[in-house]
């Protein structure tokens, strides 16, 4: 008998432990490999313009509010698989309506969405739209303004200054009060810009003169400090004092999911320190007391937990 070898009844109880682990951990690796294969995929639209380079790579609360929070959801959205595309504004909207399994982040909530879409929680806030003019040797019309030195209606302005133009981004909503008081508005007293630099080329064109007016978040009016001293803002009365961006995707059983799902991590996100210092660049201390106590009221964590069981 060789001393090295064990005897028979060993060697076979070796064996068969042998056996079951090959077996235990080849279902396991197939096991793993099937979790990967069968993840339900979802096509992440953004939109094919400057700020969204890189999305993924925006990690900090100092970039962008809608950038840092889309990329903190993605991040936690693991049991998809997230497949980025770059789209125009417009095809946005066309494979939300055609696809079942589409998603995009940073959209205005309204009636003409919800018909074809579904939307989340808040994502982020954003202080109101303003009206802009600039270098202006002349002030406005008083008739314009209410009590509080807001403009009544953005129409009037161009009632009383049918000569007057106003620039406003392509394919985008301002929320549900002002889509309504723009479609007052006379075609030709509008300039529509569109392109993946529509922003930064409405500020040029205020900036050269070449438009008279420009309604815009003050996220996106970033003068330098000679233009500081020359742009004029104006709130249009009766107008949200936010603009509330959310998820949006496609109105499917599996849109609906993946909203659900969303909705989940915004509800964490919203306890973070970080998700008001995304926003503290353009709100006052009172105005992130104010949001805080506005989540913690309509979005609490606590909404989710019998959902989750």
């Amino acid at each position: 008998m060789n001393l090295l070898s064990p005897p028979p009844m060993i060697s076979s109880f070796i064996t068969l432990a042998l056996f079951i682990g090959a077996f235990f951990s080849t279902s396991a690796q197939s096991n793993h490999v099937h979790e990967q294969v069968h993840k339900e995929k979802i096509i992440w639209l953004v939109e094919d313009k400057i700020e969204n380079i890189d999305l993924l790579a925006k990690t900090s609360a100092e970039t962008s509010t809608a950038s840092y929070i889309e990329n903190l959801v993605i991040q936690k959205l693991t049991q998809y698989n997230v497949k980025i595309e770059r789209v125009t504004a417009s095809r946005m909207n066309r494979v939300l309506h055609t696809n079942e399994n589409s998603c995009v982040a940073n959209r205005a909530e309204t009636p003409e969405r919800r018909q074809y879409s579904l939307f989340s929680d808040p994502q982020s806030f954003y202080l109101t739209h303003k009206l802009y003019r600039f270098d202006q040797t002349s002030a406005l019309p008083k008739q314009l303004f209410n009590a509080e030195g807001e403009i009544k209606d953005l129409a009037s302005v161009f009632k009383l200054l049918p000569e007057k133009t106003l620039g406003i981004a392509q394919d985008v909503s301002f929320g549900i009060f002002l889509d309504q008081q723009i479609q007052k508005i006379k075609p030709e007293n509008i300039y529509y810009r569109g392109g993946n630099k529509r922003v930064v080329a409405l500020s040029s064109m205020l900036y050269k003169s070449r438009v008279d007016f420009v309604l815009s978040l003050p996220v996106d009016i970033t003068p330098n400090e000679a233009q500081k001293q020359l742009i004029e803002q104006y709130t249009i009365a009766g107008a949200p004092p936010y603009l509330i961006a959310h998820f949006n995707c496609s109105k499917s059983q599996f849109g609906q999911l993946v909203i659900n799902d969303i909705n989940k991590i915004l509800a964490e996100i919203y306890q973070t320190k970080d998700y008001y210092q995304a926003h503290k660049k353009w709100f006052s201390d009172k105005q992130l007391v104010d949001l805080q106590l506005f989540l913690a009221e309509n979005f609490s964590e606590k909404r989710y937990i019998n959902s989750s069981k």
